[in-house]
């Protein structure tokens, strides 16, 4: 049998571990573009399996340079100018989406709007997390008619902060100095005095406000979209106490993980078997990338776009071992 015609399609390389990530690093010089061949290939991977096109909202906060990243990581408003242009280039007639996200959350208002900017193009929006999707993250998770989490990944409560410490700390220290006030008397004033400077009425106003706006925005997605009006009011209630209970939480980042979640009754799943392999390695990649290169957002999809958001970080700090050149068309 002739078969000098016939040709093979060639395997791809497939970064399942952190190991294969070190080792196809150290194997010669990468360019950025080497990298995103990786992550379109293992994102095409994901959408033949998912039946359904991707997109990808990555933010720069478990890799070597997070530190470098400020509040850049995070969910902010310029965010919406990302999602607008990474769907603008899906065929209009899609009207279900996968979106993985990597993040540790922000800004609620934003998350809102982001939550528009989805829901106005497509009937169904499916979330994955390979990794995590912290506080406003996981708001904008709930979101999604489903949650598919890998095994290793994790939501967490919703909790705002004001300026890096949460709304309820905040909330609970001015509920301590009033309980303290009507048990012992003015006298029990002057340890409080420093909380009581560090923040105002107007703050503690604003605290309360964030608290209820993320709870009203959950509850609402929750019923619009995962349980589509089926008037199950309750178990979303409960959902909804649950993931904004920072008493209970204790710390913001708390992992609140698949077996913790499971029992509310909510679309939310572990992955298996392929997916679970695809996961993880968008997850390896995209760290990777973030490891390599000095962005602190990273936006894509498998249909011709990708960019980020650059960071400064200061010179005598890029010294890596193998670290590619950052591709010009990457940047805004």
């Amino acid at each position: 049998m002739d078969t000098s015609s016939q040709t093979t399609t060639p395997v791809r390389t497939k970064i399942l571990t952190k190991l294969d990530w070190s080792n196809y690093i150290s194997s010669g010089p990468k360019t950025g573009g080497d990298l995103l061949t990786l992550r379109k290939q293992c994102y095409s991977d994901i959408e033949a399996l998912r039946a359904r096109p991707l997109i990808v909202y990555a933010s720069n906060f478990t890799s070597a340079f997070a530190q470098y990243a400020g509040n850049s990581n995070s969910i902010l408003l310029d965010d919406v100018e990302g999602f607008t242009d990474i769907i603008s280039n899906i065929a209009a007639n899609v009207k279900e989406i996968d979106v993985l996200i990597h993040s540790p959350g922000g800004s609620p208002d934003a998350t809102e709007r982001i939550v528009s900017v989805l829901r106005n193009r497509f009937n169904k929006v499916h979330f994955l997390v390979p990794h995590s999707a912290y506080s406003a993250a996981t708001m904008l998770a709930l979101s999604g008619d489903t949650i598919t989490l890998h095994p290793s990944a994790t939501l967490g409560p919703i909790d705002p902060q004001l300026n890096g410490i949460p709304a309820r700390s905040i909330i609970r220290g001015f509920e301590n100095v009033k309980e303290a006030i009507k048990n012992e008397g003015p006298e029990a004033l002057p340890a409080y005095i420093p909380l009581i400077e560090k923040y105002t009425l107007a703050q503690l106003e604003q605290c309360n406000d964030a608290a209820a706006l993320s709870k009203e925005l959950v509850q609402t997605w929750l019923a619009q979209y995962m349980f589509e009006g089926s008037g199950d009011n309750k178990i979303i209630e409960q959902a909804v106490i649950y993931f904004s209970n920072y008493d209970e939480h204790k710390i913001h980042s708390r992992p609140l993980l698949f077996e913790k979640i499971n029992g509310f009754n909510l679309k939310i799943e572990q992955s298996k078997g392929e997916l679970s392999d695809l996961l993880w390695e968008s997850y390896i990649l995209v760290n990777g990338f973030f490891d390599a290169m000095t962005f602190s957002k990273l936006y894509e999809n498998n249909y011709g776009l990708s960019f980020g958001r650059q960071m400064n970080i200061p010179q005598q700090q890029l010294v890596q071992p193998a670290q590619p050149a950052a591709p010009q068309a990457d940047a805004y």
